[in-house]
């Protein structure tokens, strides 16, 4: 996949900065972030951050979440690209993946919480909305990227605006 590609045809704007997530998994339970600040503060989302200028995109998620929770990815697999345009913090070209870990040994994150979750109940927990609308693109069994257009209204909520396959 070559991401510059992707993230020439999705970006709506130069105020749209590039991040990564995962969604790891170890057995049955998904790993998440309980954020400590904005965007999501309060929220549990999946750890990931932003890209470093010059950095591959699957050079950042494993970075990113290997800072966060001191584990490595395995399994990596690209599920979907969001272009999220909105108020200040949220304005994004985030790539979603989901992976496999080795362990549910974590370290402490000054980001958060970490915590583990049962794959079944994810929809049950403390997620943001956007979340809880992604989720269902995210733990599919098809090999479908989704490239999914969101837009954040005033009051942080979002909307999706369309849904489209690479």
């Amino acid at each position: 996949m070559v991401y510059s590609e992707i993230i020439e045809k999705v970006r709506k704007s130069e105020k749209q900065r590039l991040a990564v997530m995962c969604y790891a998994q170890y057995g049955n339970k998904v790993l998440f972030l309980l954020r400590r600040k904005e965007p999501f503060a309060g929220f549990l989302v999946p750890p990931g951050g932003k890209v470093e200028k010059g950095e591959e995109i699957e050079d950042a998620i494993r970075r990113e979440f290997r800072e966060e929770t001191g584990l490595e990815l395995n399994e990596l697999k690209l599920k979907m690209v969001t272009t999220e345009e909105g108020p200040e913090n949220y304005n994004w070209i985030l790539f979603t993946f989901v992976g496999k870990v080795d362990s549910d040994k974590t370290i402490e994150c000054n980001e958060g919480e970490l915590k583990w979750i049962d794959i079944d109940k994810m929809l049950e927990e403390n997620l943001s909305t956007i979340d809880r609308l992604l989720i269902p693109h995210i733990f599919n069994d098809d090999d479908k990227v989704s490239i999914i257009e969101i837009r954040y209204h005033e009051d942080k909520y979002p909307e999706i605006i369309s849904v489209k396959d690479v």
